[in-house]
């Protein structure tokens, strides 16, 4: 997969959609599921001196290619230090942002992630792994779809596994298998864990509620699971996640004619939707914002998410003083400032205060107003025509140029394209 816009659907995306025997309902058993696939896999890492980081970077050095099947598909992948965490169909494989060398690599095992009733699904999300901390280590997450075809009278058949790798040693750590959803069937498009916190990982299934061969409606399920017990905490369906921030499992309350497309999310022919956020520690209602057409989320993070504009997690409602216009994007930097963006305008925003702190339009006379890419530790990587220029986060203010590195993600060691094209920092 090759994503076209930095949409995070994770439902993080970045955003932006972690072992039980046969689990249902409460969903309890021992710490490896017998039926998961490749459920004992990985090899330690050769040891390395941990390189130099700059934080935040303002200088990349030349793109390093990393070894990647491109006829395997390409869900997403996340930066943590120097390593790179890539999640494929078949596997998730580490690397190093340095060097482009592969450290490990966690086979997956799956005996089909589609039932082939109607062939391979054009499915476009982007789907990063989650980083998590798990007893003392990072585990890294993600959900994935098996399908089996029956025999005899027993029915076709998909489950749903939400997966820890430790990501230092690509040694799969648990394997959990979801209930199944109520009323509804696993639908073809993959599952997405969209988020951790506080010990507890969100993830939501696509399903359909086609049962009789016919054209059946879609739907989703939510669930919450607990990251030490490997319990799940609860279930929502009929109701698809897509952003974790702030405690609270943001996403749409779907009607009967709800339906799904990757690239700008649910859709209903009747005003029966509900931009909606759930508590992360119980299912709860948070907020409900309803009688809409069109739900669409980013994970934003550091208090927010988009839906059409810049949001505050907690309540839902706008955040005032961000832009409105099309296609808006919205970055924190991870520390005090989210960037917001759109055609016409870009602004930071005091993540605290909830204050302005600059705006750059493309009426302004002065100053060409750039195409944000991204915010790291107080620096925003933008374009301006055929220049790479580093913002300060705080002031809108110019503070330097850089050559060449995409920064779709970027952190102390490394800014990554979305092409997976990685480019190590270097000052």
């Amino acid at each position: 997969m090759r994503a076209t816009h930095r949409h995070v659907t994770h439902l993080a995306l970045v955003a932006v959609l972690t072992g039980l025997a046969g689990c249902s309902g409460g969903a309890s058993g021992t710490d490896t599921d017998a039926r998961a696939p490749g459920a004992a896999s990985g090899a330690k890492p050769p040891a390395a001196a941990k390189p130099k980081a700059f934080d935040p970077p303002a200088k990349f050095g030349k793109e390093i290619a990393l070894p990647v099947d491109e006829d395997v598909k390409d869900w997403g992948f996340a930066l943590r230090g120097p390593t790179l965490y890539h999640r494929t169909s078949e596997a998730l494989d580490a690397y190093d942002t340095q060097s482009g060398q592969k450290l490990w690599s966690s086979p997956l095992g799956r005996k089909d992630w589609y039932t082939g009733k109607e062939g391979q699904p054009s499915d476009d999300q982007t789907i990063p792994p989650v980083l998590a901390q798990q007893d003392g280590h990072t585990g890294v997450l993600f959900a994935y779809a098996d399908y089996t075809k029956g025999s005899g009278t027993e029915r076709d058949r998909t489950d749903v596994y939400l997966r820890s790798v430790d990501a230092d040693s690509g040694k799969v750590s648990w394997t959990v298998r979801l209930p199944a959803p109520k009323g509804a069937t696993v639908g073809d498009l993959e599952p997405a864990v969209i988020g951790a916190e506080s010990g507890t990982a969100a993830v939501r299934v696509l399903t359909s509620t086609d049962d009789s061969g016919g054209d059946g409606g879609e739907s989703a399920t939510t669930y919450a699971v607990d990251l030490t017990s490997h319990q799940v905490t609860w279930q929502k369906d009929g109701f698809a996640g897509g952003a974790l921030d702030g405690g609270v499992v943001i996403g749409a309350r779907l009607g009967d004619e709800a339906t799904f497309q990757a690239i700008d999310g649910w859709h209903s022919p009747q005003e029966d939707l509900a931009l909606a956020g759930l508590a992360l520690t119980d299912g709860s209602p948070r907020w409900e914002q309803g009688g809409r057409t069109g739900v669409e989320v980013e994970q934003v993070g550091g208090g927010f998410f988009v839906a059409g504009s810049l949001r505050d997690s907690r309540t839902g409602e706008p955040v005032a003083g961000s832009p409105n216009g099309s296609f808006i994007h919205c970055f924190h930097d991870q520390r005090s400032v989210v960037v917001c963006d759109t055609k016409e305008t870009a602004r930071g925003i005091d993540a605290q205060s909830r204050k302005v702190l600059w705006t750059l339009s493309e009426d302004d006379p002065a100053r060409k107003k750039p195409e944000v890419h991204n915010a790291f530790h107080g620096a925003v990587y933008a374009g301006a025509d055929a220049d790479g220029v580093i913002l300060d986060a705080r002031t809108g203010e110019d503070r330097g140029l850089y050559d060449g590195a995409s920064t779709y993600v970027v952190n102390e060691y490394a800014a990554v394209g979305i092409d997976l094209n990685v480019y190590p920092a270097t000052g």
